[in-house]
């Protein structure tokens, strides 16, 4: 059903203080058939999950040197669409979302579909997890829903004016962070559901919103590649911009109106975004200065995940392949 190969000569800037738990300094884990729009490392980081085109959900161990011989061990499938982001709720339990209007619950123990969720018209493109069980997700109708795994229909339902591309919800479940083709980011207040601010700035349509350690911070990416920071407090000083004019410079804009997603890392040191030239680049968070560039995807760079306790770089490419590697 899937491959996995070693591309140690992918071209990298690699600083490891550390033995790496990997096998190789940069491990290609194919199988799927198509862009994987998707990839993330589960609470604990001994897994892998990604998705794409081909519909699927793929599961793999983290490629160390006791999974090397079988690093895919699971595929989940239901959705009738592309699968276009998936989050883990514990590091058992999964949520994604697809271009089919739906969203589901997967048991990653046992490959089980425990939940499908409809309401959404079109494309829904973006999902975050508010706590164990409950979801947010944004999609081409406007809407913000928010989703319990025990019902089949969402609990709570925000409209907006524009298609949404990009949510993240905030640490204690309380807010939701919004943005898409109207560029302004959004936050609302899930108990109320309610605005709480809206900050402008991005000149193109905002495809990713990252969120940071302690929940104050925002990353946006937009379409034409720019990068900014945002606060995400309730409320900023009198006087202080919301949005920082900090500029971080070298990702290229998304001819092929890919939805680039951008995160930071677990110490909040650095931000990192996949990029159309078929690189994964990493900015130091504070200078905004380019601190890597990995090349060894074949296509557009679509979505990048940090390890939640090693130095390890997660990538998925619009040419099916997902990358493992250290930074």
């Amino acid at each position: 059903m899937s491959l996995t190969h070693s591309r140690g000569q992918a071209s990298a800037l690699l600083s490891k203080a550390n033995k790496s738990l990997l096998y190789d300094s940069a491990v290609v884990l194919a199988g799927h058939e198509g862009p994987v729009y998707t990839a993330q490392f589960s609470p604990q980081g001994q897994t892998i999950a990604s998705g794409g085109h081909d519909k699927s959900i793929l599961l793999w161990h983290l490629p160390t040197v006791a999974n090397e011989a079988k690093p895919n061990y699971g595929i989940l499938t239901g959705h009738k669409s592309a699968v276009t982001s998936l989050t883990w709720l514990l590091e058992s339990s999964i949520f994604s979302t697809s271009a089919d209007s739906t969203i589901a619950f997967w048991d990653a123990e046992t490959g089980e579909r425990f939940r499908k969720g409809v309401g959404h018209e079109g494309v829904v493109n973006e999902c975050s997890g508010i706590n164990n069980g409950v979801c947010v997700s944004v999609g081409d109708d406007g809407t913000i829903r928010v989703w319990d795994e025990r019902e089949k229909h969402e609990v709570s339902k925000i409209d907006t004016k524009y298609p949404l591309l990009t949510c993240n919800a905030s640490k204690d479940g309380h807010t939701v962070f919004v943005s898409g083709i109207d560029p302004t980011v959004q936050a609302f207040d899930l108990r109320t559901n309610e605005a709480a601010w809206k900050c402008s700035g991005m000149q193109d349509s905002v495809t990713s919103l990252g969120l940071n350690s302690d929940g104050s911070m925002l990353s946006a990416r937009a379409m034409d590649g720019s990068i900014r920071t945002l606060s995400a407090k309730a409320a900023v000083p009198p006087g202080i911009p919301r949005m920082s004019k900090q500029v971080y410079a070298g990702a290229t804009g998304s001819l092929q109106q890919v939805l680039a997603r951008i995160s930071f890392t677990n110490d909040d040191v650095y931000i990192g975004l996949g990029s159309d030239d078929a690189t994964a680049i990493m900015w130091g968070t504070a200078s905004g200065r380019m601190v890597n560039k990995f090349s060894g995807n074949e296509g557009t760079v679509i979505d990048v995940d940090f390890h939640p306790s090693e130095k390890i770089l997660l990538s998925s490419g619009s040419k099916g392949e997902v990358i493992v590697r250290d930074y």
